[in-house]
C-alpha cells in the first residue's frame, strides 16, 4: 500500500516548491506472536505463556521499550528474567546512532534464542 504526503514549502529565495513524500506500507510482515491468528507465520519468536518470575505482573505480557529505556536501562534488559520483548526498528536505529556499545549489547540480546526478543519493522507496517 502506498501512502504519500504532499505539501508546499517556501524556499529561501521566496519561491514555492511542492514536496511529495511516498511511504510504502506492507501487509506481509508478521508479528511473531504465537497467539496471533491473522499473520501467516511459520515460526514464532514471542511465547504465548511465558515463564513469569515477577510478582508485579502476574499475567502474560510483552514489553515494548522506547529508545530512552534501551539507552539508559540496558542492564535491566540483559537480565535473564526479561523475556518476550518487542524491539521496534525505529528504536534499534536510534540506539545505533546514539551509542554503538549499547547497540552491540542489544543485538547480542536479540540473537539469544532463549530470550525471545523480537525486532518488529514498524516503519513499514
Amino acid at each position: 500500500m502506498l501512502k504519500s504526503k504532499t505539501f508546499v514549502k517556501k524556499t529561501r529565495s521566496g519561491g514555492v516548491m511542492k514536496v511529495v513524500r511516498e511511504h510504502y506500507l506492507r501487509d506481509d510482515i508478521w508479528c511473531g506472536c504465537e497467539t496471533c491468528t491473522e499473520c501467516k507465520q511459520d515460526s514464532t519468536v514471542l511465547q504465548r505463556d511465558a515463564c513469569i518470575e515477577s510478582s508485579l505482573c502476574s499475567y502474560p505480557h510483552y514489553l515494548v521499550p522506547d529508545t530512552n529505556v534501551v539507552l539508559h536501562q540496558i542492564d535491566v534488559l540483559e537480565d535473564p528474567v526479561i523475556r518476550n520483548v518487542i524491539i521496534l526498528q525505529t528504536v534499534l536505529q536510534e540506539v545505533r546512532h546514539r551509542s554503538a556499545p549499547v547497540y552491540k549489547r542489544l543485538k547480542d540480546i536479540i540473537h539469544e534464542q532463549g530470550r525471545h526478543f523480537y525486532t518488529f519493522t514498524n516503519e513499514h507496517h
